[in-house]
This record gives C-alpha cells, sequence and structure tokens, in this order.
C-alpha cells in the first residue's frame, strides 16, 4: 500500500484504505460502503481511534470528504497539544 494515497478494493469489508506514517506513528484510514451508498471512515492512529458516518454518496466525494476531515481532525488535535505544552 502506497503511502497518502487511497487504495480501493473490490472484495473487502472496506472500500478503501490509505496509511500515512509521521515518525513513528501509523495512521490507518479505512472507508467502509454503508447501506444507502454512503461510508463510514475509521481513522486508528496508534491506540487513539475515532469513527464517523460521512455525508458523501460516491467514494470519489468520500475521498475528499474524509481527507477534509482528518486534516480538521490532527490539526485540533495539534492546537490541543500545543495549549497542554504552553500550561506546563
Amino acid at each position: 500500500m502506497k503511502d497518502n494515497t487511497w487504495v480501493t478494493y473490490e472484495d473487502s469489508d472496506a472500500a478503501a484504505r490509505k496509511r500515512v506514517e509521521a515518525g513513528q506513528i501509523l495512521v490507518t484510514m479505512s472507508l467502509h460502503r454503508l447501506e444507502e451508498r454512503t461510508y463510514n471512515l475509521v481513522i486508528e492512529a496508534g491506540i487513539e481511534s475515532v469513527s464517523i458516518t460521512l455525508h458523501s454518496n460516491s467514494l470519489e466525494s468520500a475521498f475528499s470528504e474524509a481527507d477534509q476531515f482528518a486534516r480538521d481532525y490532527f490539526l485540533d488535535r495539534a492546537r490541543l497539544l500545543e495549549e497542554i505544552a504552553e500550561r506546563i
């Protein structure tokens, strides 16, 4: 699986997967096709994971929505860690 690229699957419980490595952290993102042409995004980063249902009804738009959600999620986490560091 190539880093930073969505890889699609035909015969799998996941519609697509993506992995990103930064230092010792491995982030795995997977899109699962749900009923009624919606998608669920699962992000796993170390011992932390988050799962949301996306609004997209096509795989291509789900890629964009998932990427944007993940960027926003990790930027929010970075801001929180920066605030913690400033308070120490």
